[in-house]
This record gives structure tokens, sequence and C-alpha cells, in this order.
């Protein structure tokens, strides 16, 4: 529940902030995706060894461009993030549950063109739900994010869209807190609204 809150609440932080988005062009877009940890390994006890894996990822996307260049985006998701845990009675998968939010400055490298290039970066968090080292636990992180997407239009105001993002932050899985990358590779459906 605490994951869809973070989706809808990163999406309608971003419409409130932006002022008076009618004068702006707004894009809405949904996405599917991979979310996938950099740094795989978990905990390295004698009766347990966990494993971080890639897993499915959707959420959205609320996109303001105050001019061709320059915007501000809110987006939210969710991933189970699931961990491959092996011990004495075999391996035991099971989901994290990572609810995931940003909010970014975008610039349109591409402002002349029909397509847009755009670079991105800003602030995000992470929740856990069930932690890697303790199901029974829950986690909030908060850090970094930073990416590229291109937007591809084939109609008056609809696009497709890909996107890789990298969430940076400081996380313990049971071998000491250090700084961990996880990416988010997505696709989705981009629809225009404004100017």
């Amino acid at each position: 529940m605490l994951e869809r809150g973070m989706v809808l609440g990163g999406l309608l932080g971003a419409a409130l902030v932006c002022g008076r988005p009618l004068q702006a062009q707004v894009q809405l877009t949904g996405f599917v995706g991979l979310y996938a940890p950099i740094d795989t390994k978990g905990i390295e006890l004698l009766d347990r060894d966990a494993h971080r894996r890639g897993d499915f990822a959707y959420g959205g996307r609320l996109t303001v461009w105050a001019s061709k260049s320059f915007g501000i985006e809110a987006l939210g998701g969710f991933s189970r993030a699931r961990i491959t845990r092996t011990t004495n009675a075999g391996r035991l998968p099971r989901s994290t549950n990572v609810g995931f939010g940003a909010g970014k400055l975008m610039l349109n490298l591409t402002p002349k063109r029909k397509y847009s290039f755009v670079i991105g970066g800003g602030v995000s968090g992470l929740h856990i739900a069930k932690t890697v080292i303790d199901p029974n636990q829950s986690e909030t992180k908060f850090g970094g994010i930073g990416g590229i997407g291109l937007r591809l239009p084939f109609g008056e105001n609809v696009a497709l869209r890909g996107d890789i993002e990298d969430f940076i932050y400081h996380a313990d899985f049971g071998r000491g807190a250090k700084l961990t990358n996880d990416l988010l590779l997505s696709g989705g459906l981009s629809i225009s609204f404004g100017r």
C-alpha cells in the first residue's frame, strides 16, 4: 500500500508544484521495464547466501516542460525486486517489494527536433518493504538519480519513450553499508497536453 502511495504521491506532487500546467507542455507516461541491481551480492553467512536479482517494474512519470529545453519530472514505480536465498534446505526465492520515487530536473538536448533526447538528475527515495537481511523489517533510503531518455513521436500528442536511470544510495545488504546503484530500464507510452 505504501508503494502505491509513493507512486501516486510523486505524480500528484509534480502536478501541484508546476503551477499553471496548461501554459507548459505536460507529458504523462506509463512505463514497464526492468529494475536491476548492479551489485547483486547480499548476505554471506554459514547457513545462508542471498543474491539480489533483476525483476519486472512498472510505474508512471509526469513531466512538465516550461520551455522546449527545460522541465521537471516526477516518477513513481514499484518492483518486487526479488532475491534468491540459499540455505541448507535449498534455494528460496522471495520478494523485497521496492517502491521508488524521484524528482528530476530535465534538459532536452534536441529542442529543435521532433524527437527528444533528454538527460535528467535529481533526488530519489526507495522504500524496501522486506529487507535483504530480514524479511520482517522494512527501510526507506534516500539518494540521487541520473538518467537519459529518448522520446519518439508517432502521432500529434503520442510518443514512445525509453529511459535508463540510475538510483544511487547508501545501503547495507549484510556486508556493510556502501554506495549502491540500481538501474531502471523502462519503456512506455507518452501522452502530451498543452502547448
